[in-house]
């Protein structure tokens, strides 16, 4: 009798391990796939902004840092994209087809990739910005162009959301 019920609390206790581990992949392929989307929007609204500017001749170095930022930011959202891509198909599938236990390795795998989706979604958003900027100084008189980084630079800053912020009660 205490053999069975030690076997029917082991199976529980697998059971439900299973199912958070299923919930933590619902929530990364979730977050991947929103990542993953704006990443692609982004990238088209910028080879799409870079295709429709007409240059003019007389500013080298402006259109330098516009072909830079455009280049920088079409490979880290499309980089973005694959990688969101590659984690959420192969990691799902190897979560739903592996052997015993390869729900915690697929999950564990998609944890450690997180890092380097989200970093090049970052610096995705910064090279859209950097497109932004530079096209200001392309395109705008030089009255306007001088403004537009003092408004629109502090403002993703004061974006953080409030969750990213320690509470007083969280340092302890």
């Amino acid at each position: 009798m205490l053999a069975a019920d030690k076997l029917l609390l082991q199976s529980n206790v697998k059971q439900r391990s299973i199912a958070l581990r299923e919930k933590e992949l619902r929530l990364f392929n979730t977050n991947f796939s929103a990542v993953g989307t704006q990443a692609a929007i982004m990238a088209g609204f910028t080879l799409t902004s870079f295709v429709e500017i007409d240059l003019p001749p007389n500013k080298p170095t402006a259109k330098t840092m516009l072909h830079t930022f455009v280049t920088l930011s079409i490979c880290s959202n499309f980089v973005c994209v694959a990688m969101v891509m590659f984690v959420s198909v192969w990691g799902t599938g190897k979560a739903l087809r592996g052997r015993d236990g390869a729900m915690d390795t697929a999950v564990d795998g998609m944890n450690a990739e997180r890092t380097l989706i989200f970093s090049c979604f970052a610096m995705g958003v910064l090279a859209t910005l950097g497109c932004l900027f530079s096209a200001a100084w392309v395109l705008m008189e030089t009255e306007v162009r001088s403004t537009v980084p003092s408004i629109a630079a502090p403002r993703p800053m004061r974006l953080r959301p409030a969750c990213c912020t320690r509470s007083p009660s969280s340092r302890r």
